[in-house]
């Protein structure tokens, strides 16, 4: 018997005397959003403040452009050349083929992530962005790092920046450990700016795709980076065949990119 792929997205591991695996739907409105009750743009304005002095409060929808904005003086010299192939130029490439009067208009999430189609939500957002996991796979990113970032990366990013394009960062660290990860972004100049959006963990259970979805409400998405591929979309993380997400392979370099995890 052949069940339609929805159904073959099923619940993580419960910790309930063994593992136990539950039939579960990913919880979606309309278009893909998920499910939620805050305010528009609260969410985004706390990822901006976290780990900072910064007043959420002082954060309206208006002012979400000038935090892509890099002020004067700031970047430092280029560290390497920017990066023509590869992961990191392959990244580069595609996340400015998106700006301008040629953008397609279309993020890079999901806009029916259970139909396991690649098709995507649009932008109803004007300020472009970037979205980078700083988790490694099945793990949490460490806070005693003394790893270099690549020098490619960097050029990738202070270039995303002199073009206009916001750098959003996401963990499930909590946000006790923000300062730390700002500290760390900081002085790997992975933020030279210190007010990257920052999306931990507000509460335990509180899923990466909700904070996506919050960035989308703000910000349009253009590119995802991440070490694997449930850093793109929840829903590999409720697959038990992944190749049953075969159809979303075409998203990998377009809009969905494979690097190295950045402080690692």
């Amino acid at each position: 018997m052949h069940l339609p792929r929805a159904f073959l997205l099923l619940t993580a591991t419960l910790g309930l005397q063994g593992c136990v695996l539950a039939a579960a739907a990913i919880p979606l409105a309309a278009g893909g959003a998920i499910v939620g009750s805050q305010a528009f743009g609260e969410r985004t304005a706390q990822a901006i403040a976290e780990g900072t002095d910064i007043d959420p409060e002082t954060i309206t929808e208006a002012s979400f452009g000038q935090y892509a904005l890099v002020p004067g003086g700031v970047l430092p010299e280029p560290v390497a050349a920017l990066p023509s192939s590869g992961a990191y130029g392959d990244w580069h490439s595609f996340t400015l083929s998106q700006l301008g009067a040629d953008a397609s208009g279309l993020s890079a999430l999901l806009d029916d992530p259970a139909s396991l189609e690649p098709t995507r939500s649009p932008c109803e957002a004007e300020v472009p962005a970037v979205l980078i996991d700083l988790d490694p796979e099945d793990g949490l990113m460490g806070l005693d790092s003394t790893a270099l970032p690549s020098p490619e990366l960097r050029a990738v990013l202070d270039n995303f920046r002199r073009q206009g394009v916001a750098i959003a960062w996401i963990t499930d660290r909590e946000p006790t450990d923000a300062g730390r990860i700002r500290t760390l972004l900081l002085g790997s100049r992975l933020d030279p700016t210190g007010r990257d959006p920052l999306f931990v963990q507000r509460f335990p259970g509180e899923g990466k795709q909700a904070r996506r979805q919050a960035l989308l409400e703000t910000h349009c998405v253009i590119a995802i980076a991440g070490d694997t591929r449930a850093d793109f979309d929840d829903l590999y993380t409720y697959l038990i065949d992944q190749s049953f997400a075969g159809g979303l392979e075409p998203m990998i370099g377009d809009g969905w990119f494979i690097i190295p995890t950045p402080l690692d």
